[in-house]
């Protein structure tokens, strides 16, 4: 039986793969009498000719375009100004001057500068107004600059004694810095050199600054010249500020206590049923300090070794003394 089915099933492979065969096989099969032709000689490569080159076409030269001459440029005339006619008026006639009385008096008028004959201010004469028409001033030169301090300099101090404005006094003070003459080449003013001044009493209501002016100047090898210039705070401001005492209660207690007896009086005379109370401000003189409350003039005082500088009023000249050192 083995055997049997072996030999069936070679069988069957071969019809199956006849016919696979048979299915694989190619449609078109070629005529028997048919002969393959194959050509004899393969066919040589064509190659084209080569383009002939474009015909060039030669232009002919341009021709040159005459040259103009050149124009002269035309340079445009100035207008010319022609003045309108001027016609000059006929002078005029002066009127005859009419006839004067015998007895009537003549009035003179003298047309000339009034400055014709005026000399020049001499040196520490003060200039004329400037408002004055033909007035004029002249330059000068600082004579001995060396032994001169100007006008405008500051010289810095130190109080030595205090200031009270409550009298007049006198004050005394210490020069802190030298100052030098003009062109800085001496020391004219030494440091420790004193000043003396005075001061008043007759401060204003609302004054802040005592003012003081220094008369004499006392430099320590003893020489002295007067000065006679203001005294200003380091600044250069006008004055020595100084603390203020306006006396306000010694001005003003007077008018508060009066007002308020006046209140007072009008409380306990007023009816007892009765809830207003009337204050007459204009009666009496409760709406008035006393008379003498403005004659309280307010105090001014500056402690000692305040710092202080002097304002130069006028050129100091030391020459007199410099020259023979």
């Amino acid at each position: 039986m083995a055997l049997v089915a072996i030999g069936l099933g070679l069988v069957l492979f071969v019809a199956l793969d006849a016919r696979r065969r048979t299915l694989s096989a190619p449609a078109v099969h070629p005529r028997t009498g048919e002969a393959l032709s194959t050509p004899s000689e393969i066919a040589p490569l064509f190659i084209p000719p080569a383009p002939e080159p474009a015909p060039v076409l030669a232009l002919p030269s341009p021709v040159p375009s005459p040259v103009l001459p050149s124009l002269p440029a035309v340079r445009p005339q100035p207008p010319v100004y022609s003045p309108p006619a001027y016609q000059t008026p006929p002078p005029a006639q002066e009127q005859p001057a009419p006839a004067r009385a015998a007895g009537e008096p003549a009035l003179v008028i003298d047309s000339t500068s009034g400055n014709s004959g005026r000399r020049p201010p001499a040196d520490g004469e003060p200039a004329a107004k400037p408002g004055v028409s033909g007035t004029r001033t002249g330059v000068g030169v600082l004579a001995n600059r060396a032994t001169t301090v100007p006008q405008g300099t500051l010289i810095p101090a130190v109080l030595e004694t205090a200031l009270d404005s409550t009298s007049p006094g006198l004050a005394r003070a210490l020069v802190s810095r030298d100052i030098r003459g003009f062109d800085g080449s001496r020391v004219l003013i030494p440091r420790g050199s004193r000043l003396i001044g005075e001061f008043g009493a007759d401060t204003q209501n609302g004054q802040k600054r005592m003012l003081v002016n220094w008369t004499r100047l006392i430099r320590p090898d003893g020489v002295t010249i007067a000065i006679n210039s203001p005294a200003t705070d380091p600044l250069g401001q006008g004055g020595i500020k100084a603390s203020v005492n306006s006396h306000f209660f010694a001005r003003f207690a007077g008018a508060i206590l009066q007002s308020a007896l006046n209140v007072g009086v009008n409380l306990a005379s007023r009816a007892a049923d009765s809830s207003v109370i009337v204050a007459l401000p204009n009666m009496g003189t409760s709406a008035t300090p006393p008379q003498n409350s403005n004659d309280i003039r307010p105090t001014l005082k500056v402690k000692a070794a305040a710092s202080i500088s002097i304002f130069v009023a006028r050129d100091l000249d030391f020459t007199g003394v410099e020259d023979r050192e």
